[in-house]
């Protein structure tokens, strides 16, 4: 991230002890979430009303081409009411939803927000519906390997024990990595 391209409220929010400890989202991911927000903040209040931002996100289509990010603005949305919220409680509000990949309760909300149609497994098309909306443009072949990778060879799906598991054990191995790197 390049600081001469940031504005002083940008550096200033960076300089925050909540955005430099944040576990889910980097810098620049706050910095790309912090500009929305503030298409769509009243000057006077530094608050949006998450309605609003649903508005259009219907209107680009953004239900259709990412059910995830819709879906997930639509909770958020649905638990304020009328009420705006402040950029700190949109971000925190918008982890909560995604799920802290390295607790149990963050890996159980991930698995819920990715399982669309709530059927409380993953099979070849949703990880494609998943892959697109990402654009991390799997093949089938990956897809195939990531099912046998975490539910075993002869699977056809992942369980939402399976996914929470698999992913358990890769935040525990980067949590390792992390801490041997620290270290040398």
């Amino acid at each position: 991230m390049n600081q001469q391209n940031l504005d002083k409220d940008e550096i200033a929010l960076l300089q925050k002890p909540w955005v430099k400890n944040h576990t889910t989202l980097t810098n620049d991911d706050i910095l790309e979430l912090y500009r929305l927000f503030n298409l769509y903040c009243n000057p006077r209040t530094r608050r949006i009303d998450l309605k609003d931002v649903m508005i259009t996100a219907q209107h680009l289509g953004l239900v259709e081409k990412s059910p995830i990010v819709a879906n997930t603005l639509q909770q958020v949305s649905d638990q304020h009411g009328d009420g705006g919220v402040d950029f700190e409680e949109f971000v925190r509000e918008l982890t909560n939803k995604l799920g802290n990949l390295f607790d149990q309760k963050g890996r159980e909300q991930l698995f819920t927000l990715v399982d669309i149609d709530g059927k409380g497994t993953l099979d070849k098309d949703d990880l494609k519906k998943i892959s697109d909306e990402l654009h991390l443009n799997f093949s089938q072949k990956d897809i195939d390997e990531i099912i046998h990778n975490v539910a075993g060879y002869d699977a056809v799906d992942i369980t939402a024990e399976q996914f929470q598991k698999y992913l358990g054990k890769l935040t525990n191995r980067r949590k390792i990595e992390t801490e041997v790197l620290r270290t040398k």
